[in-house]
């Protein structure tokens, strides 16, 4: 009979990497991302939230419903080195998404 925390081990360890070490698991944010959610803040925005995608990558959401503002805040994502997409909705809704690449998190097979 296995150990079953040895097994649970294995299964979150592929390739020799434990997910505590991914750079989502660090549990701080980065100062690239500090830097603009404090820059969305003096803009008019909707909403802004953080997330991490399945690969491990780091995400800051930004709304607004301003074209000006979704411009100015993607050349100053991109000035702190994100790779900063813009998505317009039908609605005139302006979806700016900041992301930090994780260069050791997980892909799907």
């Amino acid at each position: 009979m296995s150990d079953k925390s040895s097994d649970e081990e294995y299964i979150w360890s592929p390739h020799g990497k434990s997910v505590s070490h991914l750079t989502s698991s660090e549990h701080i944010m980065s100062d690239e991302r500090k830097e603009i959610i404090r820059q969305a803040l003096e803009f008019d925005i909707i909403d802004i939230r953080t997330s991490t995608g399945y690969r491990g990558d780091l995400l800051v959401e930004i709304t607004t419903m301003d074209p000006n503002v979704s411009q100015s805040l993607k050349e100053i994502s991109e000035n702190l080195g994100l790779e900063t997409v813009i998505h317009k909705s039908d609605l005139m809704i302006y979806k700016i998404y900041c992301i930090t690449a994780s260069t050791n998190g997980y892909e799907f097979k």
